[in-house]
């Protein structure tokens, strides 16, 4: 069982699609936990991989399958973003150079550093 519901401390909510293996994807599911790099440009930089943490809506995700997501990010990424996260901005998840995932911003939490 899966505890998305209760999990009430994140700082974005997003909606990912999970890359089909027969794209370049992952061959197995993400479960809740996973930390894969989240992807995303700051100051000027073409895009830098900052370490994050996904709860699943589901408690998993397929390649192929879409989902709702709690994102922990760690204190660098807030800090450098200056807690800027626009909704409806898009982002990678990548494991090492192979991005795995695509999602939007629908929510942000954090707090402006």
């Amino acid at each position: 069982m899966n505890n998305y519901e209760e999990f009430t401390k994140y700082d974005l909510l997003a909606k990912i699609c999970i890359v089909k293996t027969e794209f370049g994807g992952r061959q197995n599911a993400v479960f809740d936990g996973y930390r894969g790099q989240f992807f995303w440009h700051i100051n000027n930089v073409d895009g830098s991989d900052w370490d994050a943490s996904y709860i699943f809506e589901k408690g998993s995700v397929s390649p192929g399958d879409e989902s709702q997501c709690k994102i922990l990010l760690s204190e660098n990424v807030k800090k450098y973003s200056k807690g800027i996260f626009p909704t409806e901005n898009q982002f990678g998840i990548r494991e090492g150079s192979r991005i795995i995932a695509v999602g939007i911003i629908l929510e942000n939490n954090v707090k402006n550093a």
